[in-house]
């Protein structure tokens, strides 16, 4: 019962926490505090194998490659050393609170709408191994409204902030800019617990979501074993593609001062989830030829800032710049 009244006192969950994010979007449009940048959409579709796979790229306007800001956020550039967006983080971003350990801030230069950031109240570093806690703040966000969660997991794969943190994007309204991804795996027939992979040139493995639809205070804390649940396959994932956390100095001495104990650093990779699947792509590289991709490019989606990138994009292939970018 105390539980129960925690949570409703403190946290946000279900239709509370999507109608919040719509407030706050507002509010944040109105005073200049979330900068989105204007693109337009072009879907590519490429044959495979057999297979038809969509590609949707979105071009940066060029009303937003005049600003330093915008250039700096369009190439996916590393925050400066030693600061940190999200501690303080910006009041005017602020949606509200999801657990004990993680907060929900909106994606300041955003490309999508609605697009939430789940970010840890207290500094770790982006690649220290994700847990239970991790696919919680997923769940809650993923029962308020259905989208893709997704992982950076370092600079080789595509972060540009060293907090760790996860982040959203909703599902659009109108399917004819919907994530591609809702096609990729429309052919793949997988029972809970099992590991798959569909025909791509890149080396990933995907699973079952375990995801409980009712967005209920009850539900909310019996989806902390669907958290496991999902926690224990990402696991699984990781162990079959050979990812496995690395010894790290300087996270060693972090972890120390902050009383945490270290499992080490687990090498780059993107992780993504929707209500029906998890999949993890390993990474080698942020960038090829210039060209930045995060988690979103293994969704099928690509942030270009010109019309030059957007042919060179034409001359590699979205296929063969994936695969240059994963193992």
């Amino acid at each position: 019962d105390t539980a129960v009244e925690t949570i409703l006192t403190n946290y946000l969950f279900g239709p509370s926490l999507w109608a919040q994010v719509e407030t706050v979007t507002i509010s944040a449009l109105a005073n200049g505090a979330l900068n989105s940048i204007p693109t337009h959409c072009e879907i590519q579709h490429i044959n495979y194998d057999g297979t038809t796979i969509p590609f949707q790229i979105r071009v940066v306007e060029n009303i937003a490659r005049k600003t330093q800001d915008f250039a700096q956020r369009i190439a996916q550039a590393p925050t400066p050393k030693g600061f940190n967006p999200f501690l303080p983080y910006d009041t005017d971003l602020y949606v509200g609170e999801l657990t004990q350990h993680y907060h929900c801030l909106l994606n300041k230069y955003n490309v999508m709408n609605n697009h939430i950031l789940m970010v840890t109240k207290q500094f770790e570093p982006q690649r220290t191994p994700l847990g239970p806690e991790d696919f919680m703040a997923a769940l809650i966000c993923l029962q308020a409204q259905e989208g893709l969660v997704f992982y950076n997991g370092g600079p080789d794969a595509g972060a540009s902030v060293e907090h760790k943190h996860l982040q959203m994007i909703p599902y659009p309204r109108s399917s004819p800019t919907a994530l591609p991804e809702t096609e990729w795996f429309s052919e793949l027939s997988l029972s809970k617990g099992d590991v798959g992979q569909v025909k791509l040139p890149f080396p990933h493995r995907i699973t079952r979501t375990s995801y409980s639809p009712d967005d209920s205070t009850v539900s909310k804390i019996i989806s902390r074993e669907c958290a496991e649940e999902n926690w224990r396959s990402y696991q699984t994932l990781l162990a079959a593609l050979n990812l496995f956390p690395v010894s790290d100095s300087s996270a060693n001495n972090f972890l120390e001062n902050d009383g945490l104990e270290n499992h080490g650093l687990i090498p780059p990779h993107n992780m993504l989830m929707t209500r029906e699947y998890l999949w993890v792509v390993p990474r080698t590289r942020g960038s090829f030829q210039g060209l930045s991709v995060n988690a979103l490019g293994f969704a099928g989606t690509f942030l270009v800032k010109d019309e030059v990138q957007r042919q060179q994009l034409d001359q590699i292939g979205c296929l063969q710049l994936l695969k240059a970018i994963s193992l």
